[in-house]
């Protein structure tokens, strides 16, 4: 990995962290964190590794009629299947569960999850919906974990409700037709059709 020489000014910093799946620490080397300066590479301060894991994002529709569903998504480790809890308010986390920052998108819309890793949201336009983790910064959290999306599609049509809403509002569109129809054959037979069409 090849880091570019800065030309301009920046914040000075302390070390450099490096992610990757393995890391061989005898092939390692760092070079110009100050032009012209060098730099050895030492052994890390307890707790500065971290483990990198997946995540379980799933997101499903749980409840829903002719006008709007509930979606409902969970996040888990995709390891050790516990709940994952994020937090962006500083709340306080129940005994025993760890608060994670970082948030969940679906399309514009942040989440964060609660204690069972499990957050809900209602949406009243059909469509696909796209739910995306947005983990907190892999240097602060251990284990960290990476980026995940998962899709839903939910629409009104997809539910016996929703074919019953549609056939039942057609229908009330439907009826000034009807009326108009019988009333003309009706005024036809009173006119007599025969003397109508001379």
């Amino acid at each position: 990995m090849n880091i570019e020489v800065v030309n301009q000014s920046y914040t000075p910093t302390y070390g450099v962290a490096v992610r990757a799946q393995t890391v061989d620490r005898d092939a390692l080397r760092v070079d110009g964190i100050v032009r012209g300066e060098s730099a050895s590479l030492t052994e890390p301060e307890t707790g500065s590794e971290r483990q990198l894991r997946r995540s379980n994002l799933s997101v499903e529709v749980v409840d829903q009629n002719s006008s709007h569903a509930a979606l409902r998504v969970e996040l888990r480790d995709n390891q050790t299947g516990d709940p994952i809890f994020l937090d962006t308010d500083g709340r306080l986390a129940p005994l025993g569960v760890d608060i994670r920052n970082g948030y969940i998108t679906v399309d514009d819309q942040r989440l964060v999850t609660n204690e069972s890793g499990v957050a809900l949201l209602t949406v009243n336009s059909p469509g696909l919906y796209t739910a995306t983790y947005h983990p907190g910064s892999w240097l602060s959290h251990n284990p960290a974990y990476v980026t995940e999306t998962v899709t839903a599609r939910w629409h009104p049509l997809g539910t016996l409700d929703g074919w019953f809403a549609l056939i039942f509002n057609a229908g009330w569109q439907l009826i000034p037709f009807f009326v108009m129809f019988y009333a003309g054959r009706r005024l036809l037979r009173m006119l007599g059709s025969e003397n109508f069409f001379e």
